[in-house]
């Protein structure tokens, strides 16, 4: 059987997919008895790409041109950005083309109108790509381990901030040196905003958390902090207590209270399988009722593993096309559940306190942790900085995030506290 494919966007990704089509066009059809061929693709700068080879495509410059082309059979969405992929998305469902998409805003975002839109049609939908890259994390939730009631996700989610830490950690950059570096090696944007400030992982973890909860989650009720506010001292000191510093997104079941969806650094203990994830690359650890643990791991972003993806999802419909099967829908039976508000979730803490040396400020401190509710686990401290602050950091037992909020704004209102207290949640 002969599927027609139709690109929107030749970038990164969409390049890799139209050079994994052409290389290995043989390896799949021997593999499924399908054969693929790239016949259309939409690229509005494609005048600036003269060494592509167009040979036996159609160039359009808009992305809408697919969507009424009769020889498309599946469009690939690779533009980016949420307004116009929302429009080309929605208008190639109504236009009976079954679609595959790599963009996590997209689908954090708008999700449920696009899910619902394929259903109604009886189209298929392909998100794979849309998180952890070439990692097959959307396929193990859908089918895999379809039969398990999901408990926990915590993963490494975004490629760029990963780096960013581990050369932190190991080399002892700073934060802007080591973003320099990876921008430099590809892993982050000129503009690494949307990476380094959560916001990328926080797609990401909504769109797990509503495959694995069977529910719709709003991006508004996703807490979200980056990791361009990590300092290599703080790095430090949470080695000197058995713990590496990751940005982690989470989406935990909390029975009737409702479910978690949160993202931010987070410390992870040296013993984790998740603390041994270094560089650019990615890990998911899924907690199931019968499974058990499992994590899967492997390159979260770039050309190839984006592409291997995508492809995946292009070959899975395929088969669906050639037998006149009709794939599953999203959240067929999907009912809301609310989100746990993020005051109400329950970490351990790392604290470093920066205050003058002084007699009776640690009992102070450690006075309004305890009115709060705060234990201490474990205690380092540090000698007198250039300006006689003393660094003091502090591992709690688990505590409520409310509590800890509370706590923190009045440590810093002491006038010994010279800076203002760092706060990292720890595994």
């Amino acid at each position: 059987m002969d599927i027609r494919i139709g690109i929107a966007g030749l970038g990164t990704i969409g390049s890799g997919v139209v050079e994994l089509i052409r290389e290995n066009a043989l390896v799949i059809r021997e593999k499924t008895g399908v054969s693929l061929s790239v016949v259309a693709i939409a690229e509005p700068a494609i005048d600036s790409r003269p060494d592509f080879d167009r040979t036996g495509i159609r160039i359009y410059k808009d992305g809408m041109d697919l969507v009424s082309d009769p020889a498309v059979d599946i469009l690939v969405e690779l533009v980016g950005g949420v307004v116009f992929p929302k429009k080309l998305v929605l208008a190639a469902l109504e236009n009976g083309k079954h679609v595959v998409t790599a963009n996590k805003a997209l689908l954090a975002k708008e999700g449920q109108e696009i899910y619902q839109t394929a259903a109604r049609k009886q189209l298929a939908l392909g998100i794979e790509a849309s998180v952890a890259g070439g990692i097959p994390v959307i396929k193990t939730i859908r089918e895999a381990l379809v039969g398990n009631r999901i408990l926990e996700i915590r993963g490494i989610i975004n490629g760029t901030c990963n780096y960013i830490l581990t050369r932190m950690a190991e080399h002892g950059l700073s934060f802007a040196a080591a973003l320099a570096e990876a921008q430099a090696r590809g892993f982050a944007e000129a503009d690494p905003t949307l990476d380094i400030t959560g916001g990328d992982a926080a797609h990401k973890i909504a769109i797990l958390a509503a495959l694995a909860f069977n529910t719709p989650v709003d991006m508004a009720d996703v807490h979200v902090e980056g990791i361009d506010r990590i300092d290599t001292n703080d790095i430090r000191y949470a080695r000197e207590l058995g713990y590496v510093v990751k940005l982690i997104g989470i989406a935990r079941e909390r029975g009737d209270a409702g479910i978690e969806a949160r993202v931010h650094p987070t410390l992870v203990p040296v013993d984790d399988q998740l603390a041994s994830i270094r560089n650019e690359f990615n890990a998911v650890f899924l907690r199931c009722d019968f499974l058990g643990d499992g994590m899967l791991t492997g390159k979260g972003a770039g050309s190839r593993p984006t592409a291997s993806a995508v492809v995946g999802d292009i070959v899975d419909i395929a088969l669906a096309m050639r037998d006149h099967n009709t794939m599953p829908p999203f959240f067929s039976s999907a009912r809301k559940r609310p989100l746990v508000p993020f005051g109400r979730t329950e970490n351990r803490y790392y604290m470093h306190f920066s205050t003058v040396d002084k007699p009776g400020i640690m009992s102070r401190i450690t006075g309004i942790l305890g009115e709060n509710n705060i234990s201490i686990a474990s205690m380092i401290q540090k000698e007198a900085g250039s300006e006689e602050a003393v660094p003091v950091v502090m591992i709690s037992h688990t505590a409520v995030e409310e509590n800890m909020a509370r706590a923190i704004a009045a440590i810093d209102a002491l006038p010994e506290v010279r800076k203002p207290t760092v706060v990292i949640r720890a595994l």
